[in-house]
């Protein structure tokens, strides 16, 4: 059975945890994930706005194909990016090569969780679901522990998870849902669909992604790949970052900053490192 999805917004995301894929396969989709996140921009003003609030230099880890670094770096800021897909860094330099910022961003192929980058930040985050792809406790504390290690005391740490729309796919084990379907510029046509499971594991979702492409009348060429997602509960996570020497000031329920509740779309944390 095929669906529309309500969201497109649960992605696949750069994974950190011992299971993740290998990155050579990880590579494969790296065209298929910009162009399925080209033009989303409903986080923007809200990484914008704190990175007005905060002053000096950012850091985004899991910054994949650059999407966040872009914008932030065209407005005047010091941008530090933190992936481990090359094919990913690749392309986020190409596009900030082309929009003329590369000279502000610094691209890094490290693993998150045992970052070295001998710095502090003002201002670090993980976007868009991102930090939910690590699926054991030992790698969620070593992520947080990282990220406190290279934010100064008083910095800002924004944590952006999916809730509703991550919990919706759990009720859609085995059916196949249409994320999207786009153009490539050479004419071919992508398409992106993924078939949700619950794991075996407790508080895991498994997503299977089908990535199609094809020229109009031609051969379909197909690459799958498997996630999983952690489904967090908002005290968990409350935990974690103060274990990792986090103050949590704010929870918010929409990349508006509206209040959170267990409808919200998104559970996006807000710490101070301390």
């Amino acid at each position: 059975m095929i669906e529309p999805a309500r969201s497109v917004i649960l992605e696949l995301a750069p994974l950190w945890n011992r299971d993740r894929l290998m990155n050579a396969e990880y590579d494969l989709i790296a065209p298929f994930y910009n162009i399925e996140h080209a033009h989303f921009d409903e986080d923007l003003d809200m990484y914008s706005n704190f990175a007005e609030l905060c002053g000096g230099k950012i850091l985004e880890l899991a910054c994949g194909s650059g999407r966040v670094m872009l914008p932030l770096a065209e407005q005047g800021y010091e941008v530090t990016g933190v992936d481990n897909s090359s094919k990913m860094l690749e392309l986020a330099r190409e596009a900030l090569q082309e929009a003329g910022v590369a000279a502000r961003c610094t691209l890094i192929e490290q693993d998150i969780s045992t970052l070295q980058l001998n710095q502090k930040f003002r201002l670090a985050f993980i976007a868009l679901g991102s930090f939910a792809h690590i699926t054991t406790r030992k790698e969620q504390q070593k992520v947080l522990a990282a990220a406190r290690a290279h934010l100064s005391t008083g910095a800002t740490f924004i944590v952006d998870i999916s809730n509703a729309d991550a919990r919706y796919m759990e009720d859609l084990t085995g059916q196949v849902l249409h994320q999207g379907s786009w153009q490539h510029e050479d004419g071919s046509y992508l398409t992106h669909f993924v078939s949700p499971a619950s794991a075996t594991k407790k508080h895991q979702l498994e997503l299977t992604h089908f990535y199609d492409r094809h020229q109009q009348g031609g051969t379909v060429q197909r690459t799958i790949v498997t996630t999983h997602l952690y489904l967090f509960e908002r005290s968990e996570m409350e935990l974690l970052l103060e274990q990792a020497g986090f103050v949590v000031k704010d929870v918010y329920g929409d990349h508006d900053l509206g209040p959170f509740d267990l409808e919200s779309p998104r559970m996006i944390f807000i710490a101070e490192a301390r």
